[in-house]
């Protein structure tokens, strides 16, 4: 197993184990993100999982994964778990952890499996502000998602992308998910 899929393993585990700490008295409070509360939230992780399997086998972005319901009458921790062994059998084939994000305006952007860390660690935050959860992630993880992201995604070109907000800040003691987490619109 690749350091990239060993990464993306540890983050999904940790999202796992939050999604199932998560109890239906939560889903209509809050989170960082304003279009989300904690239900649709959950909803939109566990769309990351069939989405970045599309995408690390060479297919094209299909973002009308994120608009149904994943979780239905389910538990969200459960689905999650599922999504979560097929995206890293499919991280697994070679190649794969390479592969770019094809950009709408042509040409490739990040790769696919430092994006998928991101909005893994980056959404299981949200998801532990939300719910009263410890919002340290996974060590390995934030860290790497830290020095791969942090600075490097400028809010001049947040626009054309569409999935960040402009940065915030964060105490200069933060950790360094919070400070990842306010670099990316999150308030800390």
């Amino acid at each position: 197993m690749s350091e990239d899929v060993h990464l993306l393993e540890q983050a999904l585990t940790h999202t796992t184990q939050m999604l199932g700490n998560v109890t239906p008295d939560q889903y209509g409070h809050p989170t960082p993100c304003d279009d989300f509360d904690v239900r649709t939230l959950a909803n939109h992780l566990v769309a990351a999982n069939p989405y970045y399997v599309i995408l690390a086998q060479g297919g094209a972005p299909d973002f009308s994964l994120f608009a149904r319901d994943h979780i239905g009458d389910r538990h969200p921790g459960e689905v999650y778990a599922e999504g979560a062994k097929e995206v890293l059998a499919v991280w697994q084939t070679e190649g794969a952890p390479e592969r770019r994000m094809p950009l709408p305006g042509g040409g490739l952007g990040p790769r696919l499996a430092d994006l998928h860390l991101l909005e893994t660690v980056l959404h299981g935050w949200d998801l532990a502000t939300a719910t009263g959860q410890d919002r340290a992630g996974d060590p390995d993880a934030v860290e790497t998602a830290h020095l791969t992201w942090y600075g490097n995604h400028p809010d001049a070109v947040r626009p054309r992308t569409g999935m960040f907000g402009p940065s915030r800040t964060a105490p200069e003691d933060a950790p360094a998910l919070d400070r990842l987490a306010a670099y990316f619109g999150r308030t800390v």
